[in-house]
């Protein structure tokens, strides 16, 4: 009964915990992506899961199987066979024969992710201790500390890099993050679906203020984001 209780324990606090970290800023991408980007990874994410789970319920089957039909008993010797190659080499090809299925669309995705398209917007994103930088190029808009601004439905590509320490620009709903290297420019895309304020952070340790390091981008519509930009450029 003991035993029981225990497991049952576990399972809760493991469905918990699981449910938390979904349910958290982080698990964004998961629950409501608003980005291509995000929707593929979560797809790929589901399959992931859906192939694992099932080896994972199989084995655990097993496992279970095993212990409930073959434990020790009073008089029965125990079996001294330790192998079965046959056995071996299937439940060895089947898991690998998965994973290579799933390799497919793991490459398909991270190709569609890392293929910058032609762009609407391009900013420049830097990480500063413990701020971030946002340039715009085109209309030779630049601030720090204050939220990033695009418009919804447009594609947006973003330089990041740094100038100090490792940095990792991290934004869950759009489901992006972006090391931000010192010396070195990397390449990110996105296309927010519609007006909203997404928040993120720093996912790199970069100090004693890592913690306070924090992103907001605000996606306001097309019409909007060209008055902020007139407003910025006269200083506003």
């Amino acid at each position: 009964m003991k035993n029981r209780k225990g497991w049952a324990l576990f399972l809760i606090v493991g469905l918990s915990v699981a449910a938390a970290l979904i349910a958290s800023p982080a698990g964004a991408w998961l629950l409501h992506p608003v980005t291509p980007v995000a929707r593929d990874v979560r797809s790929l994410f589901y399959k992931a899961v859906a192939i694992t789970a099932f080896f994972f319920i199989v084995a655990e089957g097993l496992l279970l199987v095993a212990v409930l039909r073959f434990r020790a008993k009073p008089g029965v010797p125990a079996a001294t066979w330790h192998e079965n190659l046959r056995l071996e080499l299937v439940w060895t090809a089947i898991p690998t024969l998965a994973m290579v299925v799933l390799s497919g669309p793991a490459f398909s995705t991270m190709k569609y992710m890392e293929t910058i398209p032609k762009s609407d917007v391009q900013i420049e994103v830097v990480g500063h201790q413990w701020f971030w930088e946002y340039r715009y190029p085109k209309y030779g808009v630049i601030f720090a500390n204050e939220p990033l601004v695009v418009p919804a439905g447009k594609i947006i590509s973003a330089n990041v890099t740094s100038i100090d320490v490792v940095h990792s620009w991290f934004v869950p709903d759009f489901g992006i993050k972006m090391d931000a290297n010192p010396g070195r420019i990397n390449h990110v895309w996105f296309q927010v679906d519609h007006p909203g304020t997404f928040e993120g952070q720093c996912a790199e340790l970069c100090g004693v203020l890592h913690g306070k390091m924090f992103i907001t981008v605000n996606v306001v519509t097309p019409e909007e984001f060209e008055r902020w930009i007139e407003q910025k450029k006269k200083g506003v």
